[in-house]
């Protein structure tokens, strides 16, 4: 009888545990599903493995060499050693010009101009004005000293490219015989041989009042109107032919 009951309590009492086990179930709310992980990204290519990405643009160009010296860093052009040479040699010429055009103010103006004798007279006051005013003027006023490897080259780069015939036939042409010094006038009773065009338009330009002459081996500036040698660059001539 005693085991009858044990076991009928112990019967009851695992209905009665079923029964809360099953409202705790119930009243506990639902775990929410985990997130699918995110599929791992496949492993990077081996360098050996990859491959250039292509692109329709062009790649900019680099400034050739010539670009960046002639360009300064503000992008204008810069200005090389040749050119800074020939402004300097113009401001040199425009010195000279303010002396001419005083020297012009104290002789008298032509009062014929068909009239040799005093065209000539008048030139010989001119020069000699000039001379006073120039009295201390020296070789290499206008031709500078730091500036006259730009004129040897011009000139000694044309002669090169002359045959010899040529170079001999405009050396023949120059006056023989005569000493060119600064100040001295060019002799009116010698012909003035013909400058070579082409060498012409290679050097710098000159004003009307101003010339580029040879004599000998020597490179002068002589003054058209008075016919002084303004300034002398000697042996820019190499050699002269025989």
């Amino acid at each position: 009888m005693t085991i009858f009951k044990c076991a009928s309590f112990v019967l009851s009492f695992a209905v009665l545990a079923g029964g809360c086990a099953r409202e705790d179930n119930n009243a506990r709310p639902a775990v929410a599903s985990e997130p699918e992980a995110a599929p791992k990204p496949a492993p990077a290519p081996a360098l050996a493995d990859r491959k250039p990405r292509l692109s329709s643009e062009k790649p900019l160009a680099s400034p050739s060499p010539d670009a960046a010296v002639s360009a300064a860093p503000d992008g204008q052009p810069g200005t090389n050693a040749q050119g800074a040479a020939t402004l300097e040699f113009h401001n040199r010429i425009k010195n000279y010009l303010k002396t001419h055009n005083e020297a012009e103010t104290k002789v008298p103006n032509l009062k014929r101009t068909d009239d040799s004798k005093e065209i000539s007279d008048r030139e010989a006051s001119l020069a000699k004005a000039i001379q006073t005013l120039r009295a201390n003027a020296q070789i290499g006023d206008i031709f500078a000293p730091e500036d006259q490897p730009y004129f040897i080259k011009i000139v000694q780069d044309d002669f090169a490219k002359r045959s010899a015939v040529d170079r001999k036939a405009l050396i023949n042409e120059l006056p023989k015989n005569m000493k060119a010094d600064i100040s001295t006038v060019y002799p009116t009773t010698l012909p003035l041989a013909t400058f070579p065009a082409g060498l012409l338009r290679k050097l710098p330009d000159l004003p009307p009042e101003l010339e580029y002459r040879f004599v000998g081996r020597s490179l002068i500036l002589r003054d058209v109107k008075a016919n002084p040698i303004v300034d002398i660059l000697r042996d820019v001539v190499a050699t002269i032919p025989s």
